[in-house]
């Protein structure tokens, strides 16, 4: 099965998490405090820090070892403050398999969360986990603009695997937005 994708433009990013921003302070109760999810949360939570004008923390949990594949959502890196008797807003990139979200309410509940709001920038219709708040649903494979390394990679060796040319490789990631320095980066310095 054909892997379809959504590529997201630095604009587009950063236009949805305003609308996230102004949807949350317009309906949400006070928030004490932003726990990102890193990686992926680690924008989206930096931008909502200064939207929303709340302090931020990272907690790590990682779970994808590819496109398609997910493993075990596993919490890496703890919060290195307390949030005890606080209102959270758990922030990620995109509700996927919904592990990662799950994994971290739970620790953030253990951890004395008063409240927990979430806010992804995309929500997967598959997910066991649907966010209080996110800005998009969908089933395509997101290209956030934050990875273009990570995915020109993966999606490069996909297609090495398929037989695909490097010609066809080329302008298949140049119809997915990637610059033509993007790609030449990546394979000057991680194809070799």
């Amino acid at each position: 099965m054909a892997i379809h994708y959504l590529p997201v433009s630095w604009r587009i990013y950063h236009e949805t998490a305003r609308r996230l921003a102004a949807t949350m302070l317009d309906h949400t109760e006070p928030i004490d405090q932003i726990v990102a999810i890193s990686r992926g949360g680690l924008t989206l939570g930096h931008l909502l820090t200064d939207l929303l004008r709340i302090p931020i923390s990272i907690i790590t949990i990682q779970s994808y070892t590819d496109i398609r594949t997910s493993g075990v959502a596993v919490l890496t890196e703890k919060l290195q403050n307390s949030i005890k008797r606080k209102h959270i807003l758990l922030v990620d990139d995109v509700s996927d398999s919904g592990k990662t979200l799950v994994r971290a309410t739970k620790y953030l509940t253990r951890a004395g969360a008063k409240k927990i709001t979430t806010v992804t920038m995309f929500y997967k219709p598959h997910s066991v986990f649907r966010p209080d708040y996110f800005a998009k649903q969908t089933t395509k494979w997101i290209l956030f603009p934050y990875e273009p390394t990570e995915m020109i990679l993966l999606i490069t060796k996909q297609m090495e695997k398929a037989g695909a040319s490097k010609a066809d490789i080329q302008k298949f990631l140049q119809n997915l937005d990637y610059t033509e320095d993007q790609i030449a980066f990546v394979r000057r310095h991680h194809l070799k």
